[in-house]
């Protein structure tokens, strides 16, 4: 039983670290002036896809701030952060974090869940961050900034980091992006366009 299990932990951390999404590349750069770049995933998710590249054509994320930083994770997204206090005095009169930083999105979700059942949330996977496991979500992304293979199938895929991780792993909550582009669209893919009946 033991042999077995070990063997199929390696199957899935080789599956993992195979996977190299070559869709339109988006590049976020902090007011620090680091940056990160994510390959994003159009065979596995081409709604989601489309819906995140339209956001950052339209400046959606630009002057943004992460509202979540927690050991495994890093999260962004939420139009609230360009403004709302990160945090705010409590009934005690101590500092704690703003409920409501957190909140919201562009308004208009992604019509479907995408579930890609052949990708492992590895280090350095991006996703949706929703209401729930399997729930379409709108404008909020997560990096894993460890393995958390328990989330598989359960939030949508975006792509995967492949420069920059070690900014991410210096973001602090509160830290503000300067800006996100669109790099490049790839094999002539573009946003409600399949390139081929792969996608």
């Amino acid at each position: 039983m033991f042999q077995a299990l070990l063997i199929a932990a390696t199957l899935t951390q080789t599956a993992g670290s195979a996977y190299n999404p070559t869709g339109p590349r988006i590049e976020f750069t902090m007011t620090n002036g680091k940056s990160f770049v994510i390959a994003t995933d159009p065979k596995h998710s081409p709604k989601t896809v489309e819906h995140i590249l339209t956001l950052v054509k339209r400046g959606f994320y630009d002057g943004q701030r992460v509202h979540r930083v927690e050991w495994w994770v890093t999260q962004w997204g939420a139009p609230a952060s360009k403004n709302e206090p990160m945090d705010i005095k409590g009934k005690d009169g101590k500092l704690e974090q703003n409920p409501h930083v957190g909140d919201g999105g562009s308004g208009k979700d992604i019509p479907v869940f995408e579930a890609a059942d052949d990708v492992d949330y590895v280090r350095g996977m991006v996703g949706i961050a929703s209401t729930g496991f399997q729930v379409p979500g709108d404008s909020q992304l997560f990096v894993l900034k460890k393995d958390a293979f328990r989330l598989y199938k359960s939030y949508a895929v975006v792509g995967k980091v492949i420069a920059g991780l070690d900014t991410i792993g210096k973001i602090q909550r509160g830290d503000r992006f300067k800006r996100a582009r669109v790099l490049d669209s790839p094999n002539g893919w573009k946003p409600g366009k399949r390139k081929d009946s792969s996608l």
